[in-house]
């Protein structure tokens, strides 16, 4: 392959001072000491993953926490007939829903509202992953007056908080939109701004009236209004869903002229309907038996809301105007003081009531009303069996699917943001079109800025002393820097007794892949040796699609890698490199450093390059993960920056922490290398070792002397 190294002004010989060529007493003191007896130790290659167990290290063999597939999830997707990952094409929710009420398999759905502060977002949204993970078959955001509700531009509004759901968390959200409180053309507005932002489905609402404002701005408008407008505006671009009382709403004349006035929004185009919360199953029971009767036929879900304490159901229950069954509160009279037994009873009220309405057929799903906690809801779930982890990827990274108008057909990814892919997302929002297909030979990818993305999704990162704890409060040295990298691969307590949960470079919490097992012993070798990898992958030829390591795609399919590697490292070890790597024709590498002041590379300059496929029946070859020299310029300015912007900054400016780390931003390189030859035992790791061995032979001729 043609050699492309742009001009530089950085000498290639290595600096003989400074923070990589001092010496004092015999050793290198610096970045490229010798820092563990590791180092002298010869590595295994790692050699193809095939996708059987017995090709796994021993302790991946026994680990059960690798495997990313269920079976019993693989039945449930298989007989819903709806795995919307591997759609390519939108599929309105109200179709999906249709689709699985006559498959006979339950669903779920979830509510919240916006969080009320913009540090609370990020946390929210690494919420709202957690749940997705469980299978939702959609989510919705409350219309919160107090929000904004539709000022894109500020975070914490509920347009702001859906349309973030839909882009960052991938799954299908629909937006509760009320009407009394503005004039119609406010809430047309209102309507093509939801549109604008790609949500598709509405939850329309009159909104409650002011109780204490004396001079409340109401208009004359009800759901039913927002439901024409909408219908005749838009057509069928969004799936609306209408409010139902099973008790009848308690402001109208009676429970007969509510259900009518139900009939007339869904006679005026209401896609399906979820109900206020209930206590008995009684109560639902009999509200969709008087539906019926009425002549509505579209799918009615129930709305659920565990207990989960004696003053926050209260609350609800006033504010809904609804009556809690004595036999319920004589319960909860008996335990208000103990937290813990008033949220068991609860959940087990909440798990019977909704075990006979699925049962019985006369719920097809629940709608579960969050109130942006976790444990009661995904409880009542996992114990009815609806939470469900997915049986197979249908992409090696998490894809929109059907839930996105515009990402749904979206099926290829450069490689440098796997562990970042918010980040993706965000700086790509608002390319016009996605890659399909191939990544093709592009020549200028337009990434939005960085600082925008700082700016709002690393507001959720850990406090501070969480991440003191983690990345140590005082960095004496490069060993300690190593340190971090070791203890977050190994999953090993620090010296404060912590696991390190995440790197500056993770987006997510633990964010290992399963994968990553096959190589772990050459990773944690490379960062006791001052080799800082942020991303990596095994090379694998030939493994199922249905291998719970490596597998995505159809059944029946065979997967793919080139081995990957991208690292950090010292600019004085990087000149080696480039000598090394002259040897090794079938890798193909890219070296840059934070002003790309170096940036070698003997690839084609604007081709990219695949290093994940997959061949399956019925299909062209896919690649859905590459390399690509452009996209990569763009990321070494994020990857750059998390060494600052995230870890330098938890020190004081003067600080030897925060010189060190800014030391190591300015020196090292920031490499990848892709190992072509995918059948041979991969040769990358090799490379790194012929790179310090000259330093572990003066580290052994030291201490013999000594």
């Amino acid at each position: 392959m043609a050699s492309v190294q742009p001009q530089t002004t950085d000498t290639l010989e290595p600096p003989t001072n400074g923070v990589n060529g001092a010496t004092t007493n015999g050793t290198t003191n610096g970045f490229n000491r010798n820092l563990s007896t590791n180092s002298l130790k010869k590595l295994n290659s790692p050699i193809p993953y095939c996708g059987s167990t017995n090709d796994l290290p021993a302790y991946a063999r026994s680990n059960s926490t690798l495997s990313r597939h269920s079976p019993d999830s693989a039945a449930s997707v298989k007989a819903s007939g709806d795995n919307l990952r591997e759609c390519t094409e939108y599929v309105p929710l109200h179709k999906r829903i249709e689709k699985r009420i006559s498959s006979g398999t339950p669903f779920f759905s979830l509510e919240f509202f916006p969080p009320k502060t913009a540090n609370g977002v990020a946390n929210f949204l690494t919420r709202i992953d957690r749940y997705r993970d469980g299978g939702p078959m959609f989510l919705d955001i409350t219309w919160h007056l107090g929000s904004d509700p539709a000022n894109i531009e500020k975070e914490t509004s509920s347009s702001s908080i859906a349309a973030a759901c839909l882009a960052y968390c991938r799954v299908d959200t629909m937006l509760h939109m009320t009407c009394a409180q503005y004039p119609k053309e406010q809430t047309l507005k209102h309507l093509q701004l939801a549109q604008n932002l790609g949500i598709r489905n509405l939850l329309a609402l009159r909104g409650d009236l002011p109780i204490n404002d004396s001079d409340p701005s109401i208009y004359p408008y009800r759901a039913l209004d927002m439901i024409r407008w909408v219908r005749t505006h838009f057509g069928n671009y969004f799936t609306v869903c209408a409010s139902g009382y099973p008790k009848g709403h308690p402001e109208a004349p009676s429970y007969a002229a509510d259900i009518a006035y139900l009939k007339m929004k869904v006679d005026a185009g209401a896609d399906f309907i979820i109900t206020q919360l209930f206590f008995e199953a009684e109560t639902f029971e009999t509200f969709v038996a008087d539906c019926r009767a009425a002549g509505i036929t579209v799918p009615i879900i129930p709305g659920i809301m565990p207990i989960a304490s004696y003053d926050s159901i209260r609350r609800v229950a006033e504010l809904s105007k609804l009556t809690i069954p004595k036999h319920i509160m004589d319960t909860l009279e008996s335990i208000r003081h103990d937290d813990e037994a008033v949220t068991k009873y609860g959940i087990h009220l909440a798990v019977e009531m909704c075990r006979r309405l699925l049962d019985s057929g006369v719920a097809p799903s629940l709608h579960m009303y969050t109130m942006n906690r976790e444990h009661s809801c995904r409880e009542v779930l996992q114990a009815l069996g609806l939470w469900q982890h997915e049986s197979i990827r249908s992409l090696p990274w998490l894809p929109h699917g059907g839930h996105h108008p515009l990402r749904c057909r979206e099926d290829v990814r450069p490689i440098y943001w796997c562990a970042r892919p918010k980040s993706y997302i965000f700086r790509t929002k608002d390319w016009d079109e996605y890659p399909n297909g191939r990544w093709g030979n592009s020549s200028s990818p337009a990434f939005n800025d960085l600082q925008e993305y700082y700016m709002f999704y690393l507001k959720g990162l850990p406090n501070k002393e969480a991440m003191l704890q983690m990345y140590s409060r005082e960095l004496n040295g490069i060993e300690d820097v190593c340190r971090v990298f070791v203890k977050f691969l190994t999953q090993e307590p620090n010296e404060e007794g912590v696991k390190i949960s995440k790197l500056p470079w993770n987006e997510q919490e633990f964010e290992t892949s399963a994968e990553t097992e096959l190589i772990k012993d050459q990773l944690v070798w490379c960062n006791e040796n001052a080799i800082f990898t942020i991303n990596s992958q095994p090379s694998v030829n030939s493994a199922p699609s249905s291998d719970p390591l490596v597998g995505w795609g159809k059944p029946g399919g065979y997967c793919y890698q080139k081995a990957y590697l991208e690292f950090f490292i010292s600019k004085a070890r990087a000149i080696k490199l480039k000598a090394v790597l002259e040897q090794y024709p079938q890798v193909n590498y890219h070296v840059i450093n934070k002003d790309a002041s170096i940036d070698w590379s003997n690839s084609d300059p604007t081709m990219p390059i695949a290093v994940t496929w997959g061949v399956f029946p019925g299909c062209e070859i896919a690649q859905p993960t590459v390399v690509d020299p452009l996209s990569f310029r763009v990321w070494k300015d994020e990857a750059y920056d998390a060494w600052l912007n995230i870890w330098a900054a938890l020190y004081p400016e003067e600080s030897k922490s925060r010189k060190l780390l800014q030391d190591i931003h300015d020196d090292f390189c920031l490499v990848t290398l892709v190992d072509n030859d995918f059948v041979k035992p991969s040769v990358l790791f090799e490379i790194l070792e012929q790179v310090i061995s000259d330093e572990n032979e003066a580290a052994v001729t030291f201490a013999a002397s000594g």
